[in-house]
C-alpha cells in the first residue's frame, strides 16, 4: 500500500509514518524543509517538500497514493491549514486513487466529561479551542459518498519520547527542577503512548470499515496531579500548581481544555480493531519513560 503522511515530521505523525514503513507500506510524507526531508529519508520514508496550507505543492504525489493518514498540526490558523489538508485530500479521492482516509481529531471534541465514561456515540460537547474540528470530522466522513473508507482517529494526550505535553514536562524538570501542571490537578486525562497509537493506524488502514470514529485512550483513569507528582518523582523535581485563573490567563482556550476533566473508552478500537494497547499506565512507566526522553533529547542535540 502506498500511503501519504501529512505531518509525518511531526511529534505523532512520524511515529505513524516509521510504523507503516515497518508494517511494509510505502510511505510517503510531507516536509517543508530539505532538513526535515532528510530526516524521514532516515525512518524509511520518501520524502515530498510542501506546504499543508499549500495543497498544490503536494496534491499530485498525493493523488498517486493508495490511503492518506492526515496527522498534520499546523501551529497558527489551524482551522485553515486543516481546511487546505482536506481540500487536498478530497482531490486525492475524486481525482485520484486514494481510497483509505485516516482523519485524526482527538479527544478534547467531547469537552467536559466529569464521571461520564465516554464513547464515539456520545454528544459532542467541544472544547472551545477545537470548536471547529467537528465540522472537519464530517467534511472528511463525507468522502465515504466517493467510495474512501474513512476512519476518524480521536487520541487522547500522547506520551512518550521526546514531544508532547508531558515530555514537556520532563524537559521542565530538568530545566527548573519543577514540573507546572494546570488548576489544582484534580482533572483527569485520557493518556495513549505514541507508539500504541501509531499501530492504530496501522490496524485502521487495514480492517477499518468506512464511516467510523475511533477513540484511542489507555483507560488510566489518572488526574493531572497524580501524572505530574509521577513524572517529578522519575525527573527529581518537584510538582507544582498553577492556580486555574493564571493557566486561563496566559493559555486561553488551550489552558480551558488542559483543565477539563474528561474519562473515556477506546472499546470500539479495541473490538473492531483489534488494537491492544502496550502501554497501560504512565505512572507505572515513568522512571522508564523519563530515562528514554533524556535519550532522545541528548541525541537531538548532538
Amino acid at each position: 500500500m502506498k500511503v501519504f503522511v501529512t505531518g509525518a515530521t511531526g511529534y505523532l505523525g512520524s511515529a505513524i509514518a516509521a510504523r507503516l514503513v515497518k508494517g511494509g507500506s510505502e510511505v510517503f510524507g510531507l516536509a517543508r524543509t530539505a532538513e526535515r526531508a532528510e530526516a524521514l529519508r532516515g525512518l524509511g520514508v520518501k520524502p515530498t517538500l510542501g506546504d499543508l496550507r499549500q495543497p498544490e505543492s503536494f496534491v499530485a504525489e498525493l493523488k498517486n497514493c493508495d490511503a492518506v493518514v492526515h496527522a498534520a498540526i499546523a501551529t497558527d490558523n489551524v482551522p485553515r491549514a486543516d481546511q487546505a489538508a482536506l481540500e487536498a485530500i478530497r482531490a486525492g479521492v475524486v481525482d485520484g486513487r486514494v481510497r483509505r482516509v485516516l482523519y485524526t481529531s482527538g479527544v478534547f471534541v467531547h469537552g467536559e466529561t466529569g464521571d461520564a465514561i465516554e464513547d464515539e456515540s456520545s454528544p459532542l460537547k467541544p472544547a472551545a479551542s477545537v470548536s471547529w474540528r467537528p465540522a472537519h470530522e464530517e467534511v472528511a466522513l463525507d468522502l465515504v459518498e466517493h467510495e474512501a473508507q474513512v476512519s476518524v482517529m480521536r487520541p487522547g494526550v500522547v506520551y512518550g519520547g521526546a514531544g508532547g505535553i508531558l515530555g514537556g514536562w520532563f524537559r521542565e524538570a530538568r530545566e527548573r527542577r519543577i514540573i507546572s501542571y494546570p488548576g489544582d490537578g484534580s482533572q483527569r486525562w485520557n493518556l495513549v503512548h505514541r507508539d500504541d497509537v501509531a499501530e492504530a493506524y496501522r490496524l485502521a488502514l487495514e480492517h477499518a470499515r468506512g464511516g467510523q470514529r475511533f477513540l484511542l485512550v489507555d483507560e488510566s483513569r489518572h488526574t493531572v496531579r497524580e501524572l505530574a507528582e509521577a513524572a517529578a518523582r522519575s525527573a527529581g523535581a518537584t510538582a507544582h500548581s498553577v492556580p486555574r485563573g493564571q493557566v486561563l490567563e496566559e493559555l486561553g482556550d488551550y489552558g480551558a481544555a488542559l483543565l477539563m476533566d474528561q474519562r473515556m473508552t477506546a472499546a470500539k478500537a479495541r473490538r473492531e480493531l483489534g488494537w491492544v494497547p502496550r502501554h497501560a499506565s504512565f505512572i507505572t512507566e515513568a522512571d522508564d519513560l523519563y530515562r528514554e526522553w533524556v535519550a532522545g533529547d541528548e541525541a537531538t542535540v548532538v
